[in-house]
């Protein structure tokens, strides 16, 4: 009988969820958990990834009871905002993420981005 995962309740275990989820699709995965301090760039995304060489950036947001998914998107804050453009203008892939499928389909999206622009190249 397998064990039921509990729903995270706060932002640090929906954090731990997607990062151990992330290494058991993608064992060699390098992941790295910006800590915010005064010496740090303001709005690193909480995960940096990087797989196969693509950049991906993850801000992550847990919706509190009775919050849409939508609101707690919306937290996201304008100098988080800024650098997920940042690593998208870049070539990365960065998003702000509230589940743990938000943030498998940001890594999907993230090697349809990769594999449409190399086709692109190759027709050039």
């Amino acid at each position: 009988m397998s064990r039921r995962l509990q729903p995270p309740r706060n932002e640090q275990q929906l954090q731990t969820r997607i990062w151990k989820e992330i290494i058991t699709f993608y064992p060699n995965a390098w992941i790295f958990h910006a800590v915010g301090s005064p010496y740090q760039t303001p709005g690193i995304p909480d995960l940096l990834i990087c797989i196969d060489g693509l950049l991906i950036g993850m801000e992550i947001k847990f919706p509190h009871p009775g919050e849409s998914v939508e609101h707690a998107r919306a937290r996201a804050t304008l100098q988080q905002r800024r650098q997920i453009r940042f690593i998208n203008l870049a070539g990365g892939m960065a998003g702000v993420v509230t589940s743990v499928e938000e943030a498998l389909d940001l890594i999907r999206r993230a090697f349809l981005k990769r594999d449409i622009l190399q086709q692109k190249r190759e027709k050039e």
